[in-house]
């Protein structure tokens, strides 16, 4: 029996998350149907991250155990044969069986929104449009606020039931491309919906509705209250999860 890990991306327009669903179609499901065609069996997986519904992916990180000897170019290619056009597997490690994916180094998100009243129709599902002017250098000041350890309660969802809310970013950049402003976003864990009511915070900021230091202040208080609007799903990419055990470091 050996350990595998592979790196998952997906389109998560049309799935209820990651996270297998009895009433929902979610990218747990799909893969262990794939999984369960190439090794004629069932396999329940474990995946390093719970994205929510339409949330997408480049670097989800999932893991099984299995009794074959199944080559790694033997698992790229047999899985996103049987797997649907919006889910692939892009990479395999060899890990040992009792490799726990969930104990991660560390994720990093991207958010990226349309700031254009001019849409691309062929990115629509993985930008959020905002139409309104946008000053960017703002919430650059803003989001040097956000880096470092803090209690987040104040980026948290309603529902998220977490009562350890202490977070480290190790680093956070808003980025222009033309049209495009790209949040990205590293830290060592996320509370639910955190990096949409973020984004949302700083969005609010380059809205000019909120002065930059304005967030010093809403992460001391933690009121969710005074923080930004969660952002839609749609704008949101886990693009990275590292294992330190494996060699892989959080990016600089």
């Amino acid at each position: 029996m050996g350990g595998v890990l592979l790196t998952v991306a997906y389109d998560g327009t049309r799935f209820s998350g990651f996270q297998y669903q009895e009433n929902g179609m979610a990218v747990q499901n799909v893969l262990e149907e794939a999984l369960a065609g190439l090794e004629k069996r069932f396999i329940r997986i474990k995946g390093a991250s719970r994205t929510d519904a339409g949330v997408h992916a480049r670097g989800q990180r999932v893991f099984f155990t299995s009794p074959l000897n199944i080559p790694d170019k033997g698992y790229l290619r047999g899985l996103n044969a049987l797997l649907p056009g919006d889910v692939g597997v892009t990479a395999v490690h060899r890990v040992p069986e009792t490799f726990n994916p969930r104990l991660t180094g560390g994720k990093r998100y991207e958010y990226v929104i349309r700031n254009s009243r001019i849409p691309d129709p062929m990115a629509s599902r993985f930008e959020y449009p905002v139409y309104a002017s946008l000053d960017e250098v703002l919430m650059r000041e803003a989001a040097r606020h956000i880096l470092g350890t803090h209690d987040f309660s104040c980026f948290q969802a309603a529902d998220c039931g977490r009562t350890e809310t202490v977070r480290t970013i190790r680093a956070i950049e808003v980025i222009r491309e033309g049209d495009l402003l790209r949040i990205g976003v590293s830290g060592t864990a996320f509370l639910k919906n955190m990096v949409r009511i973020l984004a949302g915070t700083l969005l609010e900021v380059g809205r000019g509705y909120m002065a930059p230091d304005a967030v010093v202040d809403i992460i001391t208080r933690g009121d969710r209250r005074e923080a930004g609007p969660t952002l839609p799903a749609r704008g949101l990419t886990l693009m990275e999860i590292w294992y330190p055990s494996l060699g892989q470091n959080p990016p600089q």
